[in-house]
């Protein structure tokens, strides 16, 4: 071959190789354009392909300023962040009852004294650092060493928590204690990323459906589905309202696809708005008339309790409230466990009550200061008229949150409206440093016998029993059950409206 024609095949040759490069290169390059929206979208989001799709806006009134959930108890922050962002080793149903959370199971031995838990299997942080025994260690131990709210009293019996291996958790306790489990539903159940190095005040690193995106303190917090979550709906927004008016605005406007007003009786005026759907649902919180039972106070007396027990019609009292689940005659709400109906044990007999508040003189009962927060400012106006009409001369006082707080503080006050919570609100009546500051040796004794019981069905007759002597010797007066509310979008499915003021689930919520 002469050399001019194997120059000719070289060049060839060459632009050969330079035509084949170029046609990778442009088969790659489509690749990639096709390819980089998911890329990126993985990357920025940690979200799953297919796993989830779509936004939902959420309005509320209370949007917290913190995200430091260890070290805050605020029952805002609780609400928008466990089961969205945090797990905790146990969890809730609907009915408030004790189910399977981050441990698929658990036992208690015969004695009460060791809880053996068995963790799910594959258990990971949002950032795919593992979740295993050691993790649940090191987060009670945080919990106990750092004084976080509640952990001086609620984890008190823990003597060790031990991992035997990667999936089990062994809680040893000095005694039994039947409210742990439920403790471990709670803020204090939470399982933390021990390496995790964040600013927890702005940031959260949960093994939840969604971790959160953005927040802005009493302003919003945007939350994304997490890698492999099985959240429905991809980024969910938590937007504050300054008042109920204004959130009802936002949904009707559709700005917000499920609001969730501060008042619940609030959320009736929308009933008719056939965009919308409202659901009710009952709350841990219990609407109480508290009475000062300190040594200097008429109802340090329980026949002075007993009286004003049966000078009040409950019955007239609640029907015009649209804010009511249930009406209350006992300490134990219907979302808590050893509830039972006692709304009898001390019935409205008005001319019963007169006579027995005949045994005071008037210069001792003298007027009667019920203090109330600006929310229950009318029935406590009821509640003054009923019992004026029996002869009892009452003044309200209708303060903001922070002064009746002063006013518990301070013991400026006789009768109390208030609203206490849950399984908290029903110990208070054990402690004579509580609230009401009623004391009963009998009441105290059977609180610490069902605590200390060492299976469900002796926790919940030991409940019981204990609700009986407290509401029987008129410790205070439970008015109500709250109601809850939602509003939402007739194409949204997958929500709840239990204990939608203290539990907000979000990852099953789905535009339909």
């Amino acid at each position: 071959m002469s050399k001019k024609s194997h120059n000719q095949q070289s060049t060839a040759n060459q632009l050969t190789r330079w035509l084949i490069f170029l046609g990778v290169s442009a088969v790659l390059a489509l690749i990639l354009l096709v390819a980089a929206p998911r890329i990126m979208h993985r990357s920025l989001f940690s979200v799953a392909d297919g796993a989830s799709t779509g936004t939902l806006a959420v309005g509320v009134t209370d949007v917290p300023d913190t995200l430091d959930i260890r070290t805050a108890n605020n029952a805002s922050l609780d609400r928008v962040l466990i089961g969205n962002v945090y797990e905790t080793l146990l969890g809730r149903n609907s009915d408030n009852g004790i189910t399977a959370g981050l441990a698929s199971s658990w036992k208690t031995s015969d004695d009460g004294l060791t809880l053996t838990f068995t963790l799910r299997s594959g258990l990971r942080f949002a950032n795919g650092h593992t979740l295993d025994a050691a993790s649940v260690v090191w987060s009670l131990q945080q919990a106990v060493s750092n004084k976080w709210p509640g952990a001086d009293t609620k984890l008190a019996a823990l003597a060790s928590v031990t991992n035997p291996n990667a999936t089990t958790v062994v809680i040893t306790l000095k005694q039994p204690d039947a409210t742990l489990p439920r403790t471990l539903s709670g803020r204090l159940g939470i399982v933390y990323d021990s390496a995790a190095n964040i600013d927890y005040t702005n940031q959260a690193m949960g093994s939840g459906p969604y971790r959160i995106t953005n927040f802005t303190p009493s302003q919003r917090i945007a939350f994304a589905a997490v890698s492999g979550s099985t959240a429905k709906t991809h980024t969910v927004t938590v937007r504050n309202y300054s008042s109920d008016s204004n959130l009802l605005k936002a949904a009707r406007s559709g700005d917000v696809d499920l609001a969730i007003p501060a008042d619940p009786a609030s959320a009736d005026s929308l009933a008719d708005d056939q965009n919308l759907r409202v659901s009710a649902g009952t709350s841990e919180n219990k609407v109480t008339l508290l009475y000062n039972n300190d040594a200097d106070s008429i109802f340090s007396d329980v026949q002075a309790r007993t009286a004003l027990r049966m000078m009040l019609d409950k019955t007239a009292l609640l029907k015009d409230r649209s804010d009511v689940a249930q009406p209350l005659g006992g300490p134990i709400g219907p979302l808590e466990p050893g509830y039972e109906d006692l709304t009898g044990l001390i019935a409205h007999n008005a001319d019963r009550g007169r006579q027995l508040m005949s045994y005071f003189s008037s210069s001792y009962i003298d007027t009667i200061n019920l203090v109330t927060s600006e929310t229950y400012e009318p029935l406590a106006q009821n509640i003054a008229h009923q019992l004026q009409e029996q002869g009892i001369s009452v003044e309200v006082s209708a303060l903001s949150d922070a002064g009746v707080q002063d006013c518990l503080s301070k013991r400026n006050f006789q009768l109390l409206l208030t609203t206490i919570n849950g399984v908290d609100g029903t110990a208070d009546f054990a402690d004579p440093n509580g609230p009401s500051r009623y004391t009963n040796a009998d009441a105290q004794a059977q609180y610490t016998q069902a605590v200390h019981a060492t299976t469900q069905e002796a926790y919940e007759n030991g409940l019981k029993a204990y609700a009986r002597t407290v509401s029987s010797t008129a410790a205070s007066d439970w008015l109500y059950a709250r109601k809850t509310a939602v509003i939402a979008s007739t194409q949204l499915a997958g929500y709840s409206a239990q204990m939608a003021d203290e539990r907000l689930p979000l990852a099953n919520i789905v535009k339909q």
